[in-house]
């Protein structure tokens, strides 16, 4: 609440007696979300007062008890009252009839976020009539317009709040002009000797009137609108304090989309992985055994020779099991570079290892092969491995034709074997497959499985070459 009050050496002047603080009256609206909003809560919440409502309602009971203590601190100071030396005349009905509008102003406050323009509109109402009857060159606003004006500005779209305030000080527009005229204190008799006559004040006649209005309304524009421009201010700071929380919890959420899709990827190249592995070496490890018990009887000495294959096999298959738990194991930069990484360099021992367990494989291989990428060289390997170990599985005994053919600009890797009697029936496609499809599609090959016009079991893998041709990667088969 301001008084203001001519200058005793300059005329025509207002001087502004400051009672509250626009600032703190509008850090106290609203939804504050600071230390201090958030302790206040804490502290009205061990007392019960847990609502929105309820705390309105403790604002307004808190500013109606400081406002009159700054009314009685004013008549203690003689700055205001009835006395001949008081610098703001006041009779006693005015001090009375000021003190019940002034309190009555906050009332309305508890439904400021229910009703926040219907809030700002009756306490204008109220202000209007408490600008009626004071003395002239008198002024005094309570926080309450502060506070409702802020609140407008806060809760309500900005032409909504525009609206509101031009209203507000429309009404107090009325209020000054009937105060200013002085017809409310004259009809009801409440001028006092002490008041300073107004063309002392502001010249005689309607200039008087006039320029006292002009201040009054300026007063009203000034304390309506900045404090409808800082509910504005702490309105768009909210909403942007609310999109960047948004954003970041939308960033947090694409980065763990991200992880999961990474986590997934090398569970299913994992996956892959131990597929190879394990469909390859044990299917190994199975035939060597069959053919080393139905050698023990009739010649020992192979016997033991495919025993001794089946116990290089298994520990073959034991490095191979280490290896992809190592590469579980490692972690960003404390990556050991352990990870085995096989390529077309290993496709002779490929051959070797399905040659020693009694397959027949015939190797024919056309210019030289190239320098591929890390990826690439894995998924012809795989492709290799994978289709030799299902020729072992559903044709024994079938020959098996490998052929590599390296030109310029492309890899063709053919694996093809005869079909079992009784038809592709056993070649239903299954996770071997699938996974070679899988990887040749991600190094952007094409892999094409099925059976071919010939009555034989075809795999056919074509890899681009993007390095040119170097020297053989490996010897021959």
């Amino acid at each position: 609440m301001r008084g203001l009050k001519r200058s005793p050496e300059t005329t025509g002047t207002w001087h502004a007696r400051t009672m509250t603080s626009p600032a703190s009256d509008a850090a106290t609206a609203g939804s504050a979300s600071g230390p201090g909003a958030a302790a206040t809560r804490r502290m009205l919440a061990r007392v019960g007062v847990r609502t929105p409502l309820g705390r309105d309602v403790v604002l307004a009971a808190v500013w109606a008890v400081v406002t009159v203590a700054l009314l009685g601190a004013l008549l203690a100071t003689g700055e205001l009252g009835t006395a001949p030396s008081a610098s703001l005349g006041a009779s006693a009905p005015q001090l009375v009839v000021m003190t019940l509008l002034a309190v009555v102003q906050y009332v309305p406050l508890a439904l400021r976020r229910v009703r926040p323009v219907g809030v700002l509109l009756v306490i204008a109402v109220v202000q209007a009539a408490l600008l009626t009857i004071l003395p002239s060159g008198v002024a005094l606003w309570t926080a309450a317009p502060v506070i409702a004006a802020y609140t407008v500005a806060t809760l309500r779209p900005t032409r909504v709040a525009v609206r509101a305030v031009l209203a507000a000080i429309g009404v107090a527009t009325i209020g000054a002009v009937v105060g200013a005229t002085d017809l409310i204190v004259e009809r009801l008799d409440w001028a006092t000797t002490t008041v300073t006559p107004r063309g002392d004040l502001f010249g005689d006649g309607p200039s008087g009137v006039v320029v006292e209005t002009l201040a009054l309304v300026s007063t009203a524009v000034l304390v309506n609108g900045v404090s409808a421009a800082v509910g504005s201010w702490v309105a768009l700071r909210r909403v942007h304090d609310h999109d960047a929380r948004a954003r970041a919890a939308e960033s947090v959420e694409h980065q763990a989309t991200l992880t999961r899709s990474a986590v997934a990827a090398e569970r299913t190249r994992m996956a892959r992985e131990l597929h190879d592995v394990a469909a390859h070496h044990l299917t190994g490890l199975v035939v060597q055994a069959g053919a080393a018990e139905r050698l023990v009887d009739g010649d020992p000495e192979r016997a033991k020779e495919s025993l001794r294959s089946v116990r290089a096999q298994g520990r073959e298959t034991l490095d191979a099991l280490r290896s992809i738990v190592g590469i579980l194991r490692e972690t960003g930069d404390d990556a050991s570079g352990t990870a085995p990484v096989p390529g077309l360099a290993d496709v002779t021992d490929l051959v070797d290892a399905a040659r020693a367990s009694g397959a027949v494989v015939e190797v024919h291989r056309s210019g030289a092969l190239p320098s591929l990428p890390p990826l690439a060289d894995v998924t012809a390997f795989r492709t290799v491995q994978e289709s030799l170990v299902n020729a072992r599985r559903h044709s024994p005994g079938a020959v098996v034709e490998l052929s590599i053919d390296a030109t310029v600009d492309r890899l063709t890797v053919v694996v093809e074997n005869d079909l079992p009697s009784g038809g592709g029936a056993a070649h239903t496609p299954g996770y071997g497959l699938v996974g070679m499809r899988e990887r040749a599609a991600l190094v952007g090959g094409e892999l094409e499985a099925g059976v071919a016009q010939a009555g034989r079991w075809r795999v056919a893998l074509s890899l681009p070459v993007e390095a040119d041709p170097s020297s053989p990667a490996g010897g021959g088969a």
